[in-house]
């Protein structure tokens, strides 16, 4: 059986490496150059967190929204667009804020995570790829003692269904991450996941290629942007693209925010919006310096990881289309925090730049599984959390594709037709 993946970021290639462990043929297109941008997938903050599965659409939402048009330098920014498709995204993800569909969606997409995560360890050992890994767990960080008591609150939710938690002091907190100011009296404590760790999906998606190519029947495409995707007796056909036709038995939607576009040349519509993040990384001054945990300054909404010899710092959420366009100025947040928190550990002048799209549905579950065409398998909509749940949806994906159950309950990630 030959499948086709529409899509060679994180999740893409996740998936083809468990189609191919089940013996199948995989071919993935993927629209960027090999040492290209792969979307999301280049330049997140690293985080692989089921301590960060929380769903967006909550009792509170709306009064970040209003907030974040009074106050544009937030890390949450919604920009109004004379947009019906915005418009419709915006009350399918208002009929989720509800208390009840929060807690139902939130642990959904916890759930998910912690399998995802034993999934990825699972392959680690595996494939032996080296993607600049640690162990070290991540620390939620907060400016306050009210914000770190609102903040371990939050937290509970997520103990109470299993996730392991430490509630850090000032002085614990620094113990933890001594790469921190040492005489900063910039954060009450920290909330500290100590199972969950970081790591550089870009060179993961990489590795694991050519892992794949090199140990399977999977070969990758880059460079092939997809123009049309054909259709014969109510099934895909084929697919055109800038490098050639290519068909498959079956095929299998993984493009990230471009998947609700192409979707649309089916007739399908799928409820993702995409939103925009920044981030920089930026090379250390001290490359043999200790490997630290993730962090997250909860109250900027900065997050960080050190992959390697580099920093990575993320930021924002902005609603805007699918406009990547940036300023100099979208970055200032990030390096004003960076050089308050950091100021000696990375050379902020030689920083990269980065921006790019999240695909968020109105719940913040991704959509996996079956389409309305019969030959084509979803595994889009994975928002925030692409890294972090790549393994798990990718092994899913695979299991219904070789008509095997998944070990975990599918009904709240089906597309609902």
């Amino acid at each position: 059986m030959n499948i086709l993946v529409i899509g060679g970021g994180v999740v893409g290639v996740a998936t083809a490496y468990y189609l191919s462990q089940k013996g199948l043929s995989v071919t993935v297109l993927e629209a960027q150059e090999r040492d290209g941008d792969f979307g999301a997938t280049a330049g997140n903050a690293g985080l692989l967190s089921p301590s960060d599965a929380f769903a967006w659409a909550s009792p509170s939402a709306l009064k970040v929204a209003i907030k974040s048009l009074l106050k544009p330098q937030l890390g949450i920014q919604y920009k109004l667009h004379m947009d019906p498709t915005l418009w419709r995204w915006t009350a399918s993800f208002l009929s989720q804020c509800r208390s009840s569909q929060w807690v139902e969606n939130s642990g959904s997409k916890f759930q998910l995570a912690q399998y995802s995560i034993d999934m990825l360890a699972k392959l680690q050992l595996e494939t032996q790829i080296n993607f600049d890994a640690s162990h070290q767990g991540i620390a939620y960080a907060s400016r306050s003692p009210s914000g770190l008591e609102k903040l371990s609150r939050h937290f509970n939710f997520l103990e109470d269904r299993g996730l392991k938690l430490e509630l850090l002091d000032r002085g614990a907190l620094h113990e933890k991450l001594p790469l921190l100011q040492a005489n900063s009296q910039t954060y009450a404590g920290a909330v500290f996941s100590p199972n969950c760790k970081t790591g550089d999906s870009a060179k993961f998606s990489l590795e694991l290629a050519h892992w794949c190519i090199k140990n399977t029947e999977c070969q990758f495409i880059w460079g092939a942007s997809v123009e049309k995707i054909c259709q014969k007796d109510n099934k895909i056909s084929s697919v055109l693209t800038s490098k050639g036709e290519f068909k498959a038995d079956a095929y299998v939607l993984a493009a990230g925010a471009q998947s609700g576009i192409l979707s649309t040349q089916l007739n399908i519509k799928l409820p993702i919006c995409p939103i925009k993040g920044f981030s920089i990384t930026a090379p250390l001054i001290n490359t043999k310096i200790k490997p630290m945990s993730g962090f997250d300054d909860t109250d900027r909404l900065v997050a960080l990881s050190i992959f390697g010899d580099r920093l990575r710092m993320s930021s924002s959420a902005v609603f805007d289309g699918f406009d990547t366009n940036y300023k100099q100025e979208n970055f200032q947040g990030i390096l004003d925090l960076a050089k308050e928190i950091l100021p000696n550990v990375a050379d902020y002048s030689a920083a990269k730049y980065w921006t790019g799209l999240r695909p968020m549905t109105p719940s913040s579950l991704p959509i996996l599984g079956p389409s309305p065409i019969p030959n084509l398998y979803l595994n889009v909509g994975h928002g925030n959390l692409g890294w972090t749940l790549a393994c798990g949806t990718g092994k899913i994906v695979a299991d219904i594709i070789a008509k095997k159950k998944p070990q975990i309950n599918m009904s709240p990630f089906l597309l609902n037709t």
